[in-house]
């Protein structure tokens, strides 16, 4: 199993890649997981480039998102909601359809938990077609490591069960129907 992670925040010491290092970490043996390299990196959407050959920041966006048998975003909230470069790589699959059925968990993470994030980026998620498989926040998430490690146990315990759902998602979705 292929596991994408995706981070809101392009700060270089995000809380959010500490989050998809604990992902990685507890992921079941033999799942493979990266994090895709910069949201930010992409250009913005515009319908007029949305051609093919897509602009290549694009099409290695949709490329790594296809590959992926699900994909784990975790986003910090920023005014209210999640970072607009977030927004703009969702857009960008809009209409090609990487996330179509796929299997995703979304955590929000940051001194408030995210929760107006996740109220934002919840309907997009479902809009998008991808099935979003769990939402949960971690508060104060700073104060949960121990410098790179998560430590508190509530908060592994939510990371725990929203990666059984995710995982559970995928392999279903990945076995034929008998």
């Amino acid at each position: 199993m292929d596991v994408l992670g995706v981070s809101g925040s392009l700060q270089a010491a995000s809380s959010n890649l500490l989050v998809l290092g604990t992902v990685a970490d507890r992921l079941p043996a033999g799942t493979a997981f990266h994090v895709f390299a910069s949201t930010g990196d992409l250009p913005a959407f515009n319908p007029d480039l949305d051609v093919e050959p897509a602009p290549e920041a694009v099409a290695r966006w949709r490329a790594e998102l296809a590959a992926a048998d699900a994909v784990v975003v975790a986003t910090p909230e920023y005014a209210h909601s999640y970072p607009g470069h977030l927004k703009n790589a969702l857009d960008w699959v809009v209409g090609s359809g990487e996330l179509v059925d796929k299997p995703v968990l979304l955590i929000t993470a940051g001194p408030g938990g995210g929760v107006k994030a996740r109220e934002a980026l919840s309907p997009v998620l479902k809009v998008i077609s991808s099935d979003l498989v769990g939402a949960i926040s971690i508060a104060a998430v700073r104060q949960k490591y121990d410098g790179t490690e998560l430590v508190d146990a509530d908060a592994l315990a939510l990371v725990d069960q929203g990666l059984a759902a995710l995982v559970a998602a995928a392999s279903a979705r990945s076995t034929p129907e008998a």
